[in-house]
C-alpha cells in the first residue's frame, strides 16, 4: 500500500513538473496563421512595418537609419523623435547573422578633444530640433547611447550613426556604467549567439512623457512639470528595454524597467517584467506589427530563465 501511495505521489510530481516546464516554452508561431491574423495596430508604411517597430505617434518624427553593405541596404536602427523634448521616445533595431558581425572597433575613433570625436548632431533632423555637443557638455551626465555603440559593429558607417545625438540620452555615470551596461552586455551576448536567435528584436529608450523627466541643469530627481521651464536638456526618469527573440518557429519576449539613479541592487532578473507591463508603464505599443495573437502571447509572458537569467 505504501509503495502504491509513493508511486502515485511520484506520478503526480512528474506530471506537475512536466506541466510547469511546458508553461515555460517559447510561443510557437506555427499556432497562428500569419496571413489571416494581422495586427489591427500595424504601422501603415515602409520600414515602419518592420517587426521590431513600436506603434508610431504621428506627433513625432520617425527616421530609419541605413547603411549599404555590398550594395545591400541594411537598417542600423529606427527612431521616434519628440521634437519638443528634443529626445528620442525610443530606438528600435535587430540582431541577425549580418548585423551581429564585427568589422569595426570603436577604439579606432581618434579620441581627442578637438577632432576625431564621433559624437555629432543628427543630419536627418531639422536644424531647429537638433541637439549638439554644446548642450551635452554643459551638464554632469554621461552621453549615454540608446542603441549602443557595441550593438552596431558590423561596419564603420553603422557604428558612426550610433553617435548621432538623437541616439544619445543624458545618463548618470553610475547608471550608464552600472546596471544599464550590464543589460547592454547581455543583449549583445544574446544578439551574437546564433544558437539562441535567428533574429533578436530590440526596443530601448528613456521616459520623456510629462512628469517623467528631469532637467540636465537642475536637481536630479526633481521632475520638470512644464517643458517651457527647462534650462538644460531632458533627462529621462526611467530607462527601459523590450526584447523579442525568434529562433526557428518560436518567439519569446521580456522587458526591463529601471529608475534612473546611480546605484541598483539585485540581479537583472529582479527588473524583468512582461512587455504588457512595460506598455502600461511607458504608454508605448511595442511590437505592434506582429499578428495580434502572436503579439498577445509574447507580450503577456516573462520567463528570465529562457534568457539565461537567474
Amino acid at each position: 500500500m505504501k509503495l502504491l501511495t509513493r508511486a502515485r505521489t511520484l506520478y503526480i510530481y512528474i506530471l506537475a513538473l512536466m506541466l510547469c516546464i511546458g508553461c515555460e516554452q517559447p510561443v510557437l508561431h506555427q499556432e497562428f496563421d500569419w496571413a489571416t491574423a494581422p495586427n489591427a495596430n500595424r504601422n501603415p508604411y515602409g520600414q515602419a512595418r518592420r517587426l521590431e517597430m513600436p506603434r508610431l505617434d504621428a506627433a513625432n518624427l520617425y527616421n530609419c537609419y541605413t547603411t549599404k553593405i555590398q550594395g545591400q541596404e541594411v537598417v542600423t536602427f529606427s527612431i521616434e523623435y519628440d521634437t519638443q523634448k528634443r529626445h528620442a521616445k525610443w530606438v528600435a533595431f535587430t540582431f541577425d547573422n549580418q548585423t551581429a558581425q564585427t568589422h569595426w572597433n570603436r577604439n579606432n575613433w581618434e579620441w581627442t578633444e578637438w577632432e576625431g570625436d564621433p559624437f555629432q548632431p543628427d543630419p536627418l533632423l531639422p536644424h531647429d530640433v537638433r541637439i549638439g555637443d554644446e548642450e551635452h557638455r554643459r551638464d554632469r551626465y554621461d552621453r549615454g547611447h540608446l542603441c549602443a555603440s557595441a550593438d552596431r559593429l558590423y561596419s564603420k558607417d553603422s557604428n558612426e550613426q550610433t553617435f548621432y545625438y538623437s541616439n544619445i540620452s543624458p545618463q548618470l555615470n553610475g547608471f550608464n556604467a552600472g546596471i544599464w551596461l550590464d543589460l547592454e552586455n547581455k543583449v549583445q551576448q544574446w544578439g551574437s549567439n546564433s544558437n539562441m536567435r535567428d533574429t533578436l528584436y530590440v526596443v530601448k529608450g528613456g521616459t520623456i512623457r510629462d512628469g517623467e523627466y528631469y532637467d540636465s541643469r537642475g536637481q536630479h530627481g526633481s521632475i520638470v512639470k512644464d517643458i517651457r521651464t527647462m534650462n538644460g536638456i531632458v533627462v529621462p526618469a526611467h530607462f527601459f528595454m523590450a526584447l523579442v527573440c525568434r529562433k526557428s518557429d518560436s518567439f519569446y519576449g521580456i522587458a526591463f524597467y529601471f529608475d534612473h539613479k546611480e546605484r541598483h541592487t539585485g540581479s537583472l532578473s529582479d527588473y524583468a517584467i512582461t512587455i504588457d507591463e512595460l506598455e502600461e508603464l511607458t504608454g508605448i505599443d511595442y511590437y505592434c506589427n506582429f499578428p495580434d495573437k502572436v503579439e498577445e502571447a509574447i507580450e503577456s509572458k516573462c520567463n528570465p530563465t529562457l534568457w539565461g537569467l537567474q
